[in-house]
This record gives C-alpha cells, structure tokens and sequence, in this order.
C-alpha cells in the first residue's frame, strides 16, 4: 500500500494529525486466523470487533506502553488481553505491529 500523505490541502493538513490517527490511512478486514502484518511504516492503531474475537499471540504491541494479547502495558495491575472474549461492537485502541485472531471478525484501522 503506497500512500502519499502530502496530497491534503491547507484546511485538511489543519486536522492532518486527527486524520492520520483515526485510521484514515487504511484498514483491512480480517475473519480467519491469519496472521495480518501491516504494510512498511504503519501500525494498527484501532481495531473494531464486528463478531465477537478471541485474539491470538500474533496481537503484537508495538512497545510495552500497550496491551496485547500476551504482554500487559506497562503500569500497575494492566492485564493481557490472554484468551479473553472481547464483544462484538467494541473497538480498541492502541499500536500494534501484527493481528491475529483465534476466533471472531475485525476490522482494522492504520496509522503511521
């Protein structure tokens, strides 16, 4: 995926940072248990559950500041996300290296 985040004019550069940061620059849809890996110089940064998911260990935090399915963020009492059920409807939010799904549908929201 080649995006080129110089083609916004003057008054969308105004809200360029919210617009990088809510996804606008890709998402994909994932249903199976493969593994997704973002392309080169993005990350997941929200992921919505359209079918109730179980992550598997392929949920990789970009840094310890942020929860996955085997690391807990840093901090006191923080948990993994383990083999816990997360609802459909919820979204989270986060950066994430790689996605993957032991059950469940998601879709998944990039940023850089």
């Amino acid at each position: 995926m080649s995006i080129n985040l110089k083609k916004y004019t003057i008054e969308e550069g105004q809200n360029f940072s919210n617009e990088v940061g809510f996804g606008q620059v890709g998402s994909a849809f994932l249903g199976d248990t493969s593994a997704y890996t973002p392309p080169s110089g993005y990350v997941v940064i929200g992921i919505q559950v359209l079918e109730d998911a179980v992550f598997d260990s392929g949920l990789t935090a970009e840094s310890t500041a942020y929860t996955a399915q085997g690391t807990a963020a840093d901090g006191t009492n923080a948990d993994s996300f383990g083999s816990s059920e997360i609802p459909q409807g919820s979204t989270i939010y986060g950066r994430w290296t790689g996605v993957q799904l032991a059950s469940g549908k998601i879709m998944i929201y990039l940023g850089v």
